[in-house]
């Protein structure tokens, strides 16, 4: 078990990507109180700034209108992070990963780690995908559609952590294991 408070973090700022229902919001906010970290949920963030869901959203203005939303919030972001020299987490929608200049963006100025959940754990914490709005028709044959498709811009992340046989403490404690030692070329 890793004492807390000796962790003394290589990263300054990271980007948790995957798949909806991985954690990426919950371990991100988690880590960043470990750390003393700002934390930022993309979603999150565009949902206060429209002040309606992000399932609202996409039914109001539809999905290019949302993915260009995103590009712009986490282009901001990454901007006055940067300028602020700020210690962050960003938890990632999704999709957001797909978006090429996204993903260089975010590659260039962030450890990104893919916390990557097994299909049958994603359909169990989805469930019915009400709240989901990429999730059209059946829960799992949606996830397993869109997995099919993100699997190639996930697999592109600096780190990666599979998390089919760990529980929460083990995957907290791997996060900070991947935040507190160098495993590529240096980002900070």
């Amino acid at each position: 078990m890793l004492n807390f408070e000796e962790i003394n973090p290589y990263y300054k700022k990271i980007t948790l990507i995957g798949m909806m229902g991985t954690g990426k919001s919950k371990f991100g906010r988690q880590i960043a109180n470990i750390l003393k970290y700002n934390f930022y949920d993309i979603d999150h963030m565009i949902e206060k700034e429209f002040k309606i869901t992000i399932k609202q959203l996409f039914q109001k203005h539809g999905e290019v209108f949302f993915r260009k939303i995103e590009k712009k919030t986490i282009r901001n972001l990454i901007l006055n992070i940067n300028k602020n020299k700020e210690k962050v987490i960003i938890s990632l929608g999704g999709g957001g990963f797909d978006n090429k200049e996204i993903r260089d963006l975010l590659l260039s100025n962030t450890n990104v780690i893919w916390l990557n959940t097994p299909v049958d754990v994603l359909v169990q914490r989805v469930g019915d995908g009400s709240k989901r709005p990429m999730i059209k028709g059946k829960t799992r044959d949606s996830i397993v559609q869109l997995l099919k498709i993100r699997t190639k811009y996930y697999s592109l992340c600096h780190n990666q952590i599979n998390t089919d046989k760990l529980n929460q403490n083990q995957i907290t404690e791997k996060l900070i294991n991947l935040i507190s030692h160098q495993r590529h070329k240096a980002i900070k």
